[in-house]
Protein backbone atom coordinates (compact mmCIF):
# COMPACT_ATOMS: atom_id res chain seq x y z
CA UNK A 1 0.00 0.00 0.00
CA UNK A 2 1.44 3.37 -1.03
CA UNK A 3 0.53 6.52 0.83
CA UNK A 4 -1.03 9.07 -1.52
CA UNK A 5 0.27 12.59 -2.05
CA UNK A 6 -2.83 14.11 -0.44
CA UNK A 7 -2.38 11.91 2.65
CA UNK A 8 1.20 13.11 3.00
CA UNK A 9 0.02 16.71 2.71
CA UNK A 10 -2.64 16.19 5.38
CA UNK A 11 -0.13 14.62 7.77
CA UNK A 12 2.46 17.35 7.17
CA UNK A 13 -0.03 20.15 7.76
CA UNK A 14 -1.41 18.40 10.84
CA UNK A 15 2.07 18.22 12.36
CA UNK A 16 2.73 21.85 11.40
CA UNK A 17 -0.53 23.03 12.96
CA UNK A 18 0.22 21.21 16.21
CA UNK A 19 3.76 22.67 16.34
CA UNK A 20 5.42 19.27 16.01
CA UNK A 21 8.27 20.66 13.93
CA UNK A 22 10.57 17.60 13.69
CA UNK A 23 7.64 15.35 12.74
CA UNK A 24 6.49 17.88 10.12
CA UNK A 25 9.94 18.10 8.57
CA UNK A 26 10.36 14.34 8.70
CA UNK A 27 7.07 13.83 6.90
CA UNK A 28 8.20 16.26 4.19
CA UNK A 29 11.37 14.21 3.68
CA UNK A 30 9.32 10.98 3.64
CA UNK A 31 7.07 12.50 1.00
CA UNK A 32 10.09 13.19 -1.22
CA UNK A 33 11.51 9.72 -0.53
CA UNK A 34 8.25 8.24 -1.79
CA UNK A 35 8.65 10.03 -5.11
CA UNK A 36 6.43 13.06 -4.57
CA UNK A 37 7.54 16.65 -5.08
CA UNK A 38 6.11 18.92 -2.35
CA UNK A 39 4.18 21.69 -4.06
CA UNK A 40 4.83 25.39 -3.68
CA UNK A 41 1.42 25.74 -2.02
CA UNK A 42 2.24 23.06 0.57
CA UNK A 43 5.62 24.59 1.41
CA UNK A 44 4.03 28.02 1.81
CA UNK A 45 1.51 26.58 4.26
CA UNK A 46 4.27 24.95 6.28
CA UNK A 47 6.30 28.18 6.16
CA UNK A 48 3.32 30.14 7.44
CA UNK A 49 3.04 27.86 10.46
CA UNK A 50 6.77 28.14 11.13
CA UNK A 51 6.61 31.94 10.88
CA UNK A 52 4.12 32.34 13.71
CA UNK A 53 6.96 33.26 16.04
CA UNK A 54 10.71 33.80 15.90
CA UNK A 55 11.39 31.06 18.44
CA UNK A 56 9.82 28.41 16.20
CA UNK A 57 11.87 29.58 13.23
CA UNK A 58 15.11 29.51 15.23
CA UNK A 59 14.26 26.05 16.53
CA UNK A 60 13.58 24.82 12.99
CA UNK A 61 16.89 26.24 11.80
CA UNK A 62 18.70 24.63 14.73
CA UNK A 63 17.42 21.15 14.04
CA UNK A 64 17.96 21.44 10.28
CA UNK A 65 21.50 22.78 10.44
CA UNK A 66 22.67 20.87 13.50
CA UNK A 67 25.07 17.93 13.43
CA UNK A 68 22.35 15.29 13.66
CA UNK A 69 20.14 16.53 10.81
CA UNK A 70 20.52 13.95 8.06
CA UNK A 71 17.01 12.52 8.39
CA UNK A 72 15.30 15.94 8.30
CA UNK A 73 17.39 17.86 5.81
CA UNK A 74 16.21 18.36 2.23
CA UNK A 75 15.67 21.16 -0.25
CA UNK A 76 11.97 21.14 0.61
CA UNK A 77 12.48 21.47 4.37
CA UNK A 78 15.02 24.26 3.88
CA UNK A 79 12.68 26.01 1.43
CA UNK A 80 10.01 26.01 4.15
CA UNK A 81 12.44 27.61 6.59
CA UNK A 82 13.61 30.12 3.96
CA UNK A 83 10.06 31.23 3.21
CA UNK A 84 9.16 31.21 6.90
CA UNK A 85 11.79 33.85 7.55
CA UNK A 86 10.56 35.70 4.47
CA UNK A 87 6.99 35.78 5.75
CA UNK A 88 8.34 37.09 9.06
CA UNK A 89 10.09 39.83 7.03
CA UNK A 90 13.47 38.74 8.40
CA UNK A 91 15.23 39.21 5.09
CA UNK A 92 18.79 38.70 6.31
CA UNK A 93 17.90 35.41 8.02
CA UNK A 94 16.16 34.21 4.86
CA UNK A 95 19.27 34.86 2.76
CA UNK A 96 21.46 33.28 5.43
CA UNK A 97 19.39 30.11 4.98
CA UNK A 98 19.86 30.34 1.23
CA UNK A 99 23.62 30.82 1.65
CA UNK A 100 23.78 27.61 3.72
CA UNK A 101 22.41 25.41 0.90
CA UNK A 102 25.80 24.73 -0.63
CA UNK A 103 27.45 24.12 2.74
CA UNK A 104 24.76 21.56 3.56
CA UNK A 105 25.08 19.85 0.18
CA UNK A 106 21.65 20.92 -1.07
CA UNK A 107 20.68 22.10 -4.53
CA UNK A 108 18.21 24.99 -4.84
CA UNK A 109 15.13 24.27 -6.96
CA UNK A 110 12.37 26.25 -8.64
CA UNK A 111 10.64 26.83 -5.30
CA UNK A 112 13.86 28.21 -3.80
CA UNK A 113 14.32 30.86 -6.49
CA UNK A 114 10.61 31.73 -6.56
CA UNK A 115 10.61 32.26 -2.80
CA UNK A 116 13.77 34.38 -3.09
CA UNK A 117 12.10 36.66 -5.64
CA UNK A 118 9.10 37.01 -3.34
CA UNK A 119 11.37 37.79 -0.40
CA UNK A 120 13.20 40.42 -2.46
CA UNK A 121 9.81 42.00 -3.15
CA UNK A 122 9.13 42.05 0.62
CA UNK A 123 12.55 43.64 1.13
CA UNK A 124 11.91 46.29 -1.52
CA UNK A 125 8.55 47.29 -0.06
CA UNK A 126 10.10 47.48 3.42
CA UNK A 127 12.88 49.75 2.14
CA UNK A 128 10.98 51.96 -0.27
CA UNK A 129 7.30 51.45 0.53
CA UNK A 130 4.71 49.81 -1.69
CA UNK A 131 5.49 50.89 -5.23
CA UNK A 132 2.32 49.73 -6.98
CA UNK A 133 0.98 52.65 -9.00
CA UNK A 134 3.64 54.98 -7.58
CA UNK A 135 3.89 58.24 -9.49
CA UNK A 136 7.57 58.84 -8.71
CA UNK A 137 10.60 56.77 -9.64
CA UNK A 138 13.30 55.26 -7.48
CA UNK A 139 16.83 56.55 -7.83
CA UNK A 140 19.32 54.67 -10.01
CA UNK A 141 21.43 53.67 -7.01
CA UNK A 142 18.41 52.25 -5.18
CA UNK A 143 17.37 50.29 -8.26
CA UNK A 144 20.88 48.97 -8.86
CA UNK A 145 21.08 47.64 -5.30
CA UNK A 146 18.01 45.45 -5.85
CA UNK A 147 19.04 44.49 -9.39
CA UNK A 148 22.31 43.16 -7.97
CA UNK A 149 20.30 40.91 -5.64
CA UNK A 150 18.09 39.80 -8.53
CA UNK A 151 21.20 38.88 -10.51
CA UNK A 152 22.30 36.56 -7.68
CA UNK A 153 19.03 34.65 -8.01
CA UNK A 154 19.23 34.53 -11.81
CA UNK A 155 22.84 33.30 -11.61
CA UNK A 156 21.75 30.56 -9.21
CA UNK A 157 19.16 29.45 -11.76
CA UNK A 158 21.69 29.41 -14.58
CA UNK A 159 24.33 27.53 -12.58
CA UNK A 160 21.82 25.00 -11.27
CA UNK A 161 19.96 24.61 -14.57
CA UNK A 162 16.72 25.55 -12.78
CA UNK A 163 13.75 26.03 -15.08
CA UNK A 164 11.53 29.03 -14.21
CA UNK A 165 7.85 28.38 -13.53
CA UNK A 166 4.76 30.53 -13.95
CA UNK A 167 4.99 31.31 -10.22
CA UNK A 168 8.59 32.43 -10.63
CA UNK A 169 7.66 34.79 -13.44
CA UNK A 170 4.85 36.28 -11.39
CA UNK A 171 7.16 37.11 -8.47
CA UNK A 172 9.91 38.31 -10.83
CA UNK A 173 7.59 40.64 -12.74
CA UNK A 174 6.00 41.93 -9.54
CA UNK A 175 9.46 42.81 -8.23
CA UNK A 176 10.45 44.50 -11.49
CA UNK A 177 7.23 46.53 -11.42
CA UNK A 178 8.00 47.70 -7.89
CA UNK A 179 11.30 49.07 -9.25
CA UNK A 180 9.66 50.71 -12.25
CA UNK A 181 11.50 48.37 -14.63
CA UNK A 182 8.53 47.78 -16.91
CA UNK A 183 10.53 47.10 -20.06
CA UNK A 184 12.46 44.37 -18.22
CA UNK A 185 9.15 42.95 -17.03
CA UNK A 186 7.84 42.87 -20.59
CA UNK A 187 11.01 41.11 -21.77
CA UNK A 188 10.60 38.55 -18.99
CA UNK A 189 7.03 37.77 -20.08
CA UNK A 190 8.09 37.50 -23.72
CA UNK A 191 10.79 35.05 -22.63
CA UNK A 192 8.21 33.01 -20.74
CA UNK A 193 5.89 32.91 -23.74
CA UNK A 194 8.73 31.85 -26.04
CA UNK A 195 9.47 29.00 -23.62
CA UNK A 196 5.81 27.86 -23.73
CA UNK A 197 5.12 28.67 -20.09
CA UNK A 198 1.45 29.20 -19.33
CA UNK A 199 1.51 32.41 -17.35
CA UNK A 200 -1.01 33.42 -14.71
CA UNK A 201 -3.47 35.95 -16.06
CA UNK A 202 -2.79 38.01 -12.92
CA UNK A 203 0.81 38.44 -14.04
CA UNK A 204 -0.34 39.90 -17.37
CA UNK A 205 -2.80 42.22 -15.63
CA UNK A 206 -0.20 43.32 -13.07
CA UNK A 207 2.35 44.50 -15.62
CA UNK A 208 -0.11 45.84 -18.18
CA UNK A 209 -2.10 47.95 -15.73
CA UNK A 210 0.99 49.36 -14.04
CA UNK A 211 2.48 50.28 -17.42
CA UNK A 212 -0.73 52.12 -18.28
CA UNK A 213 -0.78 53.86 -14.90
CA UNK A 214 2.68 55.28 -15.59
CA UNK A 215 1.63 56.42 -19.07
CA UNK A 216 3.30 53.64 -21.06
CA UNK A 217 0.15 52.85 -23.03
CA UNK A 218 1.77 51.17 -26.05
CA UNK A 219 3.72 48.86 -23.77
CA UNK A 220 0.58 48.16 -21.74
CA UNK A 221 -1.29 47.11 -24.90
CA UNK A 222 1.64 44.95 -26.05
CA UNK A 223 1.65 43.14 -22.70
CA UNK A 224 -2.12 42.68 -22.79
CA UNK A 225 -1.86 41.13 -26.24
CA UNK A 226 0.59 38.56 -24.87
CA UNK A 227 -2.25 37.04 -22.84
CA UNK A 228 -3.62 34.81 -25.58
CA UNK A 229 -0.16 33.55 -26.60
CA UNK A 230 0.61 32.92 -22.93
CA UNK A 231 -2.37 30.60 -22.57
CA UNK A 232 -4.58 33.10 -20.74
CA UNK A 233 -7.06 33.68 -23.57
CA UNK A 234 -8.11 37.04 -24.97
CA UNK A 235 -8.48 39.80 -22.38
CA UNK A 236 -10.87 42.38 -23.87
CA UNK A 237 -11.63 43.79 -20.42
CA UNK A 238 -7.96 44.53 -19.86
CA UNK A 239 -7.61 46.26 -23.23
CA UNK A 240 -10.71 48.35 -22.56
CA UNK A 241 -9.31 49.32 -19.16
CA UNK A 242 -6.06 50.50 -20.78
CA UNK A 243 -7.87 52.45 -23.47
Amino acid sequence: YKISESMFEDVILSFAASRQVPQCLGALVDMETNGYVPSRELLRKVAKKLSYDDKRLRYTQHILTGDDNANLLSTATMNSLLMGYGMKKNIQAAFDVFDSFQELGLKPDSNTVTFLMEILYFSTTMRFGRRSYAKDSLGREEIDDVVGEIDVVLSTMKEGDIEPTRHFYHEYVRLLCSLGLFEDGKLALEEAVSNNINLQVGTIFLLSVQCAHRGHFDMARDVARLAQTAGCGKQPTLLRRIN
